[in-house]
């Protein structure tokens, strides 16, 4: 076990990464027509790719809690719940108010208040988009106890079947893109169906084994080397939404949980990370009104998302201090 100083260093440093990966959402969505975005849009426009490392993260960090401490399931799911529930719900409620499309809005809003609308072609990125991502996190977490019992029980073979899934799902995700194109419940499941992304999840478990693994000789150069082959794949014109990148990410988590990566904290980047899961979920409703108050206010392009960006950097450090941490007490 490490110390409880070093377990907080490290801990902060991948919370930072987490601020930055939101970020890079949000500007997927909204801000790639805005300078100095625009000027490299190329990079952003794969911002997308951050959900991915959510979900590597995820695994990394549910081991890293759980992996020393007996697991109740039930009080294990209440936690989950209250980590991720309260703010996830209240965006279902705040996104009621800017659908105009009312067709389906029942079903829709039932498989998003449950968890279930990635499961559901047509029904993936309903009333509050970024929420499909929360329907394969909350599969995660119901699948983790069991995923974590089997990594208890035979770690090395964990890892390994991890890096096997990981293959497999890539060559299957890469192979069915291609029918993807013209059919949306056929384009719903190929990138949000919840099993396309377990890849993700079990690669940032397998990485926790290495977590007190002394590191190699030549393991920078070595990991340099990785890295630019792997981020080499950026370029290449092929789907990269279901995890391609996961090796990449992981290595960063391991770098960074190792070397306890103090700049990022220095940065502040801490309290981007600790507001990041507000920020990404509220997202799509705090533009929408902050758009309707830009009708009045005529902001040009740049300077509007700059205010939207202000605003809702607030209602997140808002929302994390009032609802993420008060309800989850």
């Amino acid at each position: 076990m490490v110390k409880n100083k070093e377990a907080t260093d490290r801990l902060d440093a991948l919370t930072a990464t987490r601020g930055i990966a939101a970020m890079l959402i949000v500007i997927f969505h909204f801000g790639l027509e805005v300078f100095p975005f625009s000027e490299a849009q190329r990079f952003f426009s794969k911002g997308n790719m951050a959900v991915s490392y959510f979900f590597t993260l995820s695994g990394f960090i549910m081991c890293y809690t759980y992996y020393a401490k007996p697991v109740s399931y039930k009080s294990y799911i209440v936690r989950r719940l209250a980590r991720i529930g309260p703010v996830y719900w209240l965006a279902i409620i705040l996104s009621l108010f800017t659908i105009a499309q009312k067709e389906n809005l029942l079903t829709a809003t039932f498989l998003n208040v449950f968890f279930l609308q990635s499961y559901i072609p047509g029904y993936a990125l309903t009333v509050n988009s970024p929420g499909w991502s929360l329907s394969v996190e909350m599969f995660f977490y119901l699948l983790f106890p069991f995923l974590l019992n089997v990594y208890r029980a035979k770690p090395q073979r964990f890892v390994q079947a991890s890096v096997i899934l990981y293959a497999i799902s890539q060559i299957a995700h890469l192979y069915f893109v291609k029918y993807s194109a013209n059919s949306n419940a056929m384009h719903e499941l190929v990138y949000y169906y919840p099993l396309g992304h377990l890849n993700s999840f079990m690669i940032g478990m397998a990485g926790y084994y290495f977590i007190d693994k002394p590191l190699p000789k030549g393991w920078a150069s070595t990991l340099f080397v990785l890295a630019a082959i792997i981020s080499s794949l950026l370029w290449l014109p092929i789907s990269k939404h279901n995890g391609l990148l996961v090796p990449l990410f992981v290595l960063l988590i391991l770098m960074l949980a190792k070397k306890k990566g103090v700049l990022l904290r220095k940065l502040g980047l801490v309290w981007l990370g600790e507001v990041s899961y507000s920020l990404y979920i509220l997202q799509m409703p705090v533009y929408y009104f902050t758009y309707k108050l830009n009708n009045v206010m005529k902001l040009n392009s740049n300077v509007f998302f700059i205010f939207f960006i202000i605003i809702l950097l607030f209602i997140s450090h808002i929302s994390y201090q009032y609802v993420e941490k008060k309800l989850r007490r």
